[in-house]
């Protein structure tokens, strides 16, 4: 059994190395599938715009589990709250596993949190939760 088994052995990786350096993290992260580690302009252009929320954020605090679903045996979405001081970001990832082996399929991030409350608020009101 190899280090990264499950989708959360790669994401708790993330999490350790993002504490230290985001780009490190995102490194690791697009390592995974060669198909984005080859991607070099995608790649620094999403480090980039990461360190420019984080500017603007305030003191990093941690990573918080939303949500988890798996679609099928192959395919898995995670969804974490990053807390800043200021605003949270959220962060999705998207895993896959073609053979017997998860890698990233695709993560992104944004800070559009308060919409998606809107939405849940307004469900939940509607539905009598």
């Amino acid at each position: 059994m190899h280090a990264q088994s499950t989708t959360d052995d790669l994401t708790n990786k993330f999490i350790q190395m993002y504490e230290v350096n985001t780009d490190s993290a995102f490194d690791y992260l697009f390592g995974t599938n060669k198909w984005m580690g080859e991607n070099k302009d995608g790649t620094e252009k999403m480090k980039f715009q990461l360190r420019e929320y984080a500017n603007l954020m305030g003191e990093y605090i941690g990573f918080e589990k939303l949500t988890e679903k798996s679609l099928g045996e192959s395919l898995k979405v995670s969804v974490y709250l990053v807390k800043y001081e200021r605003q949270p970001l959220r962060f999705i990832f998207k895993y896959y596993k073609a053979k017997n082996k998860w890698m990233l399929y695709n993560v992104k991030f944004d800070e559009n949190i308060d919409e998606e409350l809107d939405e849940i608020m307004k469900y939940d009101y509607l539905n009598g939760d």
